[in-house]
């Protein structure tokens, strides 16, 4: 039996725990699996939602993940990663995930949120790899998924999850894969990118993107045989779209990370998400729609001065 590896993420409501490192007694290629975590609060009664951690609520916004408290009560817990050892590239790979108090006693009852008890975003930490997963919950109360990695390298994987009668949070796991980085890609400023017969053009009101403002990012999405606006897009996860956003880091956090839901969609072939970046820096988003059945994920690179 492969020997297991644990993460653990602690996720408190007030302040983020220094990370650590928990290593096995015996060398593993995940034994650097990092200890981080911080409460990401969701305000489930806001109805329509985008949430982050350093969003301020637009009165035509989604609901939001935000340090800033929805009323809810607010408990720590912490989220343990469990992997084999020895994780190969390109190969099935069973990810564990457990969510415990911070006595070690499992969190068992969850709500359901955007019709999943938990939304799992696994990214390279080049970001050039992403995955938007749904782990099941086991009779033990452990949320299990496989993932494929695609290469070697240190990725990190975005727990999002409610616990029944608490805030949501998200929780930041780490783990590394054994053998040879994609080769690193040139970041470029693309607006379009075509998936398969659905062209996607990323409209945003400014190229010069200030820290802390709010922005509206729209998505236009053309298809490629007519040539016109698509009109046929169908719900994923209750939404039309969802937009997700992680910071380029040497190692991703939960403040690097967000996940956006549009607005009302008033014209046909557009997606308007209205969010804000924390820092400056580059970010990597990703906007995800569901046509004729087919999930695409279209990726683009802002910048934020």
């Amino acid at each position: 039996m492969n020997r297991l590896v644990i993460a653990v993420a602690i996720a408190s409501s007030l302040l983020v725990i220094p990370g650590c490192y928990t290593p096995t007694s015996e060398a593993s290629l995940n034994e650097s699996s990092e200890v981080k975590g911080m409460d990401s609060n969701h305000a489930e009664g806001m109805g329509d939602g985008h949430h982050q951690h350093h969003q301020q609520h637009h009165p035509d916004s989604h609901s939001e993940h935000s340090g800033e408290g929805q009323g809810e009560p607010q408990k720590a817990t912490q989220a343990k990663l469990q992997v084999p050892s020895a994780i190969a590239a390109n190969q099935p790979v069973a990810l564990g995930i457990e969510i415990q108090d911070t006595a070690g006693n499992p969190v068992s009852e969850f709500d359901i949120v955007h019709e999943k008890k938990m939304h799992l975003i696994v990214v390279s930490d080049d970001l050039q790899f992403f995955s938007h997963l749904h782990p099941t919950q086991n009779e033990a109360g452990q949320f299990q998924v496989e993932n494929i990695f695609p290469s070697g390298g240190n990725y990190t994987l975005f727990a999002d999850y409610k616990p029944t009668g608490d805030a949501q949070r998200v929780s930041a796991l780490k783990t590394t894969v054994a053998g040879n980085p994609s080769p690193p890609k040139e970041m470029t400023l693309t607006r379009s990118q075509t998936l398969e017969n659905t062209k996607v053009g990323l409209m945003l009101p400014t190229e010069a993107i200030s820290a802390g403002e709010p922005i509206t990012v729209a998505f236009h999405l053309e298809d490629t045989q007519t040539q016109t606006m698509v009109t046929d897009l169908q719900p994923y996860l209750g939404e039309l779209g969802h937009l997700v956003v992680v910071k380029q880091s040497d190692s991703p956090t939960e403040s690097d990370y967000i996940h956006a839901h549009p607005m009302p969609n008033r014209f046909p072939g557009n997606l308007e998400f209205m969010t804000q970046f924390p820092e400056p820096g580059n970010y990597k988003i990703w906007g995800e729609f569901n046509r004729n059945g087919k999930i695409i994920a279209a990726e683009f690179w802002i910048t934020v001065q």
